[in-house]
């Protein structure tokens, strides 16, 4: 019997996944991985519609990469609960090693970004970070933040928690194909300053994810 969302669930989660603002390497097409650079000087603006959609919403818990691109797009998107939000560097991107800061055009030429291209699981950047050790820590991060069936403390009367999630594309990514059944890695799209939705719905000792429409 297929299971609809919140039927019978004893314990459900709205999480909504928010990729940073524009950098300037992000406009560049520059890979942007551990390199600490902040928002572009427009960011407010950028963000503007993101932090009235989010403008209602009390938080039950925030994680916000350790990064400034993702501190200064909560500032902007959630002032008011931005001093309550846990920073974890386990939501970093993932590290490009010698690649950071190069272009498509840069690197097309290099026989193992040719081979990372073709399969990243397999290949690591020169220095850089494996594809083991970028999915180890964000597994990590899910079992223990989004998908524990630990007590829960709501803000609201209501049994549906409130997450939010303020990262990295290749981050978001990985997050949106282990919580939705079916989803693969590069089947999520998610541009700078976008956000996605995911209701969790948990039943015994499993989670269903479900996407929904956001804003």
């Amino acid at each position: 019997m297929e299971i609809e969302a919140g039927q019978g669930a004893i314990q459900s989660r709205e999480i909504i996944l928010i990729r940073h603002g524009t950098t300037a390497w992000n406009l560049e097409k520059r890979y942007l991985g551990h390199t600490d650079i902040g928002l572009l000087p427009k960011a407010g603006q950028e963000l503007s519609l993101l932090r009235e959609e989010l403008s209602n919403v009390t938080w039950d818990a925030l994680y916000c990469s350790d990064l400034l691109r993702c501190q200064q797009t909560l500032a902007h998107i959630a002032p008011f609960q931005a001093g309550q939000a846990k920073l974890d560097p386990r939501l970093r991107e993932i590290d490009f090693g010698k690649w950071e800061g190069l272009t498509y055009e840069q690197l097309k030429d290099n026989p193992t970004y040719r081979d990372w291209i073709d399969a990243p699981q397999e290949v690591t950047p020169l220095k850089g970070e494996s594809w083991k050790a970028f999915s180890a820590r964000i597994e990590l991060f899910l079992e223990e933040r989004l998908l524990s069936f630990s007590p829960t403390i709501y803000s609201r009367n209501t049994n549906v928690q409130k997450i939010a999630v303020i990262t990295h594309g290749g981050v978001i990514r990985y997050l949106v194909s282990r919580l939705i059944s079916g989803q693969e890695f590069w089947d999520t799209q998610v541009i700078p300053g976008q956000a996605i939705k995911i209701r969790l719905d948990g039943y015994g000792e499993s989670w269903v994810g479900t996407r929904l429409t956001f804003p």
